[in-house]
């Protein structure tokens, strides 16, 4: 409807008339009571029909409006209120009206000393048509500047070097990383041809797979060059020819790809594999080699203490039996070679260690790179490898050397640092005391997206060729392999900050309340457990090692019955109740192994005492028990360690039936 309701003769309309037409219309006489309206009107505000009766009053309908929320937050009457004082303003005005349901409305108000006309049209559409052809632009605007970027990332980001060669040996195009190799920028290598480009011993030997190409060949190639400043790299090459409909080729199209790297680390990768699978086997010939010799050394040992003091002892078995002990010592140095190094923690002081470390460095860096090293107060020893800690304190000073150019300033700063829970939690450590080294430097920095792949092995953010990428995850291996957390802070330009926490030594072996140390036996726990012996309950899968230690233990004189694997454990314990203590192998097949079985036995029996045997080297190479908390024997074992650790676990299970077990 167009033009001013006060044109309208109100008189003259019907309400057939009306609603023939789209908007809804209401009409209003001098004391604001409703007088005439269309169907449309009550369809587009949505009103009950008591509202819209003849002499219905224009505040009744602004109330149900703000009440539902028509008019915003706020007190209805007063939004009712203001809307009709509006309303009825002399003059036209025309607003967007939103119901509280999201649908839009045009309203426009007439009033004039007779009465007051309102006008209602459905913006819905339109905004809908209006929000499509939005979102439709702004879509291909995005498709756009999308397709822009990708072109350029294309072009300059990716990991190779493009060109654009003609037929007379000039260049046409490069991006910035073909540009780059040869110190020049992109645009200043226009026009240039190949000969003032390339190094001399390059394009000689590149030569015929270029005259190739110009025939119009596809020719795919790899071999090492020689770039500006002496260096070299291994880079392979696709040279596609330009072939306009004619077919005759008019020039080629250059992809260089440097493979430097990828060589290197397929070196890298081959040679960890090797010691992977040489560690992984020398485990496995621990276990099963450390088994056979229970078996050897737990018939020797009887059968010499048999023959007594006889001249065959001497002769024959002793040195069997020396032999025996020797070979579990073999399989140590074994496990020793395949893991390349052996971590060997001991309290360090971490500030000394920083100083010698620098000192050397000073010696080492260029004179251009300044070292600094600042420490706190009341700095605790950490329990950390030194070698290892040298090791990642030097990779920095490398990684800092490069990223500085050789020209800056590299900080080591050592301080104490209280972790607290929150802070523990984020890092998966032990909240508590800690030493913290930061070590940082004023270079070129790293992006967000270099800094989350920093510690990755074999990534590098250096020139290809200028470094493997493994410095720095061997830093993050020793921050993790000493208990401790590793963290980098870094912007493009700002340089780059590593924060290093390494867990004190108090924190590492935090001293044990008297209550929790283990109370010594006492004799009259000792004869309890000779008059009265628990019965045993042997879990091994290897039935000759099995029937070994069975002889063993009857020669000690506890009772003991058997099982081949966690599963028929726990079938036995929960139908016999006597069962005090169960000596289980570590390392067997089924759905438990022995720490599983351990631990299934301290949930259900926790009465049962349990010692654990493994013929697998402890990994630790500490010579602790991997599972603490556990007696542990390192197969192959004596008689002795045996009747140990079993008088031991007896005298546990008593005191748990007897109550007499202190809490821990």
């Amino acid at each position: 409807m167009q033009g001013s309701v006060r044109q309208i003769d109100v008189p003259q309309l019907s309400s057939d008339g009306l609603g023939q037409i789209d908007e809804g219309i209401a009409f209003f006489d001098a004391d604001n009571r409703l007088t005439l309206w269309n169907s449309r009107f009550a369809t587009l505000l949505d009103v009950p029909a008591p509202l819209l009766q003849a002499g219905a009053e224009l505040a009744a309908l602004m109330r149900h409006l703000a009440r539902r929320g028509d008019f915003g937050p706020g007190e209805a009457e007063n939004l009712a209120r203001l809307a009709v004082l509006r309303a009825v303003s002399p003059g036209q005005r025309r607003f967007e009206h939103r119901r509280a349901d999201g649908v839009m409305l045009e309203a426009t108000e007439s009033a004039t000393s007779g009465g007051l006309a309102l006008i209602y049209r459905d913006l819905s559409e339109k905004r809908l048509r209006e929000r499509a052809l939005r979102e439709l632009a702004e879509q291909r605007a995005q498709a756009l500047e999308l397709s822009e970027t990708r072109l350029k990332l294309i072009a300059d980001e990716v990991p190779a070097g493009i060109a654009h060669i003609d037929q007379e040996m000039r260049f046409l195009y490069a991006n910035k990383r073909f540009a780059a190799a040869y110190n020049f920028r992109p645009e200043d290598l226009i026009g240039l041809s190949t000969a003032e480009v390339l190094l001399p011993r390059t394009l000689a030997e590149s030569a015929r797979f270029f005259e190739q190409s110009r025939r119009g060949a596809l020719v795919d190639f790899e071999m090492r060059i020689e770039l500006p400043g002496a260096r070299f790299k291994d880079i392979r090459t696709l040279l596609r020819p330009e072939q306009p409909s004619s077919g005759e080729v008019i020039g080629f199209y250059l992809l260089s790809i440097d493979v430097t790297r990828r060589k290197a680390t397929m070196s890298a990768l081959m040679g960890a594999h090797k010691m992977d699978a040489l560690g992984r086997m020398a485990s496995g010939i621990s276990h099963d080699f450390n088994n056979l010799l229970t078996i050897i050394l737990g018939n020797l040992v009887p059968l010499s203490e048999h023959l007594g003091d006889s001249n065959l002892v001497a002769e024959y078995l002793t040195p069997a039996i020396s032999a025996a002990r020797r070979g579990s010592g073999l399989t140590q140095r074994l496990l020793t070679i395949a893991r390349r190094e052996q971590y060997a923690p001991e309290p360090t002081n971490i500030d000394t260690a920083v100083a010698d470390i620098c000192t050397l460095l000073r010696s080492s860096m260029p004179r251009s790179l300044e070292i600094r090293h600042t420490s706190g107060t009341d700095i605790p020893d950490a329990m950390v490898d030194r070698a290892q800690l040298e090791m990642a304190l030097l990779n920095l000073a490398v990684n800092a050397r490069d990223a500085t150019g050789g020209e800056g300033v590299f900080s080591v700063e050592v301080s104490r640092c209280q972790l607290q829970p929150g802070e523990a939690e984020l890092l998966h450590v032990p909240f508590g005391p800690y030493v913290r080294i930061i070590v940082s430097d004023d270079g070129c920095g790293m992006t967000p997206e270099q800094t989350d792949r920093i510690f990755e092995p074999f990534y590098t953010s250096k020139a290809a060729g200028a470094g493997s990428g493994l410095g720095l995850s061997m830093v993050y291996g020793f921050a993790k392999q000493s208990n401790g957390a590793i963290s980098v802070d870094s912007a493009p330009g700002e340089g780059a900050t590593f924060t290093i926490l390494l867990p004190s030594v108090d924190l590492t072996a935090p001293p044990q309340p008297p209550e929790a140390q283990p109370e010594p036996s006492t004799a009259d726990e000792i004869a309890r457990v000779t008059d009265h012996m628990p019965l045993i309950l042997l879990v091994d899968d290897d039935r000759g090692v099995r029937r070994t230690i069975r002889r063993r233990i009857a020669e000690i004189g506890y009772p003991l019955i058997e099982a081949d694997d966690a599963d028929e454990a726990l079938q036995l314990l929960s139908r016999i109740n006597s069962i005090g203590v169960v000596l289980s192998d570590v390392n067997m097949p089924g759905s438990l192994d022995g720490h599983g079985l351990s631990q299934a036995i301290s949930e259900k029996y926790p009465e049962i005492a349990v010692v654990l045997m493994s013929g697998r080297i402890n990994p630790s190479g500490t010579g602790h028990t991997p599972f603490p908390g556990l007696p542990f024997l390192q197969k192959p074992f004596s008689d002795a360690q045996l009747s140990d650790a079993l008088r031991a676990a007896s005298v546990l299970h008593l005191r748990r039936t007897s109550g007499g077990e202190r809490k821990v």
